[in-house]
């Protein structure tokens, strides 16, 4: 038997329950769920410090986990009869597509200090918010690194050693909360410090091919709110953006984007993000990009995408 689970638009997750075997189901997702592969996990225990398969391992009636690319295949507790299997599958199924969907929104991998991919020693413990469901990584940090502190702005080092927790990977930078409470921004030159590698490039190289505001668009969906797991687009930051072309060839892009508080003090780290990116498109010569207060930004600029990613709707 299988469904498509109603998820984002963005992310779709097909779930399919094994013939063979009616107490398994196969979900299928539209997008990588961790590379590689196979990874089975058999109790809790084993499941620690892998925030996806915790979530999972929290729902009743999950015995068994496994994940591979963008398969993740859920054993649950024996039913007697036929008409038990459908009925337990049938919130389990909805619950299942939620906590992958929820985990893969977080930007933070699904899987932790695997044999397999050794890149996330620094990690301590993964927890819960049993309010929100939302699942955070301690890490402790390998070297000093600056950050900053969301939302006024401001400089802060944190130092080698301190315990800090990822509440976000998203764009190549994260947010981390720290052992006296500030939320605060780390970019992705920094990722090392939290023993974790950056998916951001270093520079933004120039990409080949036409010019295209398409592609600007593109870019600036790469940059994400520190706060929200939402790209600045989706949020409706995004005021104003044109291209002009200039005598000397290329073109100049314009940009206004607001922030989702008044004064907000990220306003000059998302600026940042936004014209690097958009310098590495095709056909851009200059950026200009100014961040402006009024009209007053609210929800109902969002998109329905982003409505969606954060239950809105």
């Amino acid at each position: 038997m299988s469904e498509v689970l109603p998820v984002a638009p963005a992310i779709t997750i097909r779930a399919e329950t094994l013939l063979a075997d009616p107490d398994t189901c196969k979900f299928t997702v539209n997008q990588t769920v961790y590379p590689g592969g196979p990874f089975f996990f058999d109790s809790k225990e084993r499941a620690a410090g892998s925030p996806l398969v915790e979530r999972l391992f929290a729902l009743p009636g999950v015995a068994n986990v496994l994940v591979t690319g963008n398969v993740v295949t859920v054993g649950k507790q024996p039913s007697a009869s036929w008409s038990e299997h459908r009925a337990s599958w049938s919130e389990l199924k909805s619950a299942i597509g939620t906590a992958i969907r929820t985990q893969l929104l977080t930007g933070v991998p699904t899987i932790l200090d695997t044999p397999g991919n050794r890149s996330f020693t620094g990690v301590l413990t993964s927890t819960r918010d049993r309010r929100s469901g939302k699942y955070e990584v301690r890490v402790a940090l390998k070297r000093d690194c600056e950050a900053t502190i969301i939302p006024s702005g401001e400089k802060l080092t944190l130092a080698q050693g301190d315990g800090v927790v990822v509440t976000q990977a998203l764009g190549g930078s994260f947010t981390v909360r720290t052992e006296r409470g500030y939320l605060v921004r780390v970019a992705a030159l920094d990722a090392d410090a939290l023993g974790l590698e950056s998916a951001a490039e270093e520079a933004a190289p120039m990409e080949a091919g036409p010019f295209s505001l398409e592609k600007v668009i593109e870019k600036l969906k790469t940059v994400f709110d520190p706060e929200i797991p939402v790209n600045v687009v989706d949020l409706g930051l995004i005021y104003v953006c044109e291209a002009h072309p200039l005598a000397a060839g290329g073109h100049r892009v314009e940009i206004k984007m607001s922030m989702t508080a008044p004064g907000c003090g990220m306003g000059d780290v998302l600026k940042a993000d936004a014209c690097r990116k958009v310098q590495g498109v095709a056909g851009v010569t200059e950026v200009d990009i100014e961040i402006v207060w009024e009209p007053a930004w609210d929800q109902s600029r969002m998109s329905e995408a982003a409505k969606l990613q954060l239950g809105l709707f």
